[in-house]
């Protein structure tokens, strides 16, 4: 699992639509169906109730939203670390 498909995910949970995630992230559809489908297999579990042309988080989408959020906000912060150590 990569932080792209972190932010895939979170864009998906964001929008509750993967056509319009997908228009907003700048990749088809298909691609982004995909991602979220590997996702959830490599997890072993759904994260999303699939409903016609919707998409709600269930109770494990909520818990790796909040989670997905922390590591990415993580990653960012290790990264501006980093970055400020470089400059001291």
């Amino acid at each position: 699992m990569d932080t792209r498909v972190l932010r895939y995910f979170l864009k998906v949970a964001e929008t509750n639509n993967i056509t319009r995630a997908a228009e907003q992230l700048h990749v088809t559809q298909p691609t982004l169906s995909r991602q979220i489908m590997d996702l959830e297999e490599e997890l072993g579990v759904p994260l999303f109730d699939r409903q016609r042309r919707q998409m709600h988080l269930n109770q494990a989408g909520v818990l790796f939203r909040q989670r997905a959020s922390m590591m990415l906000a993580l990653l960012e912060q290790a990264g501006n670390e980093l970055h400020q150590q470089g400059t001291d």
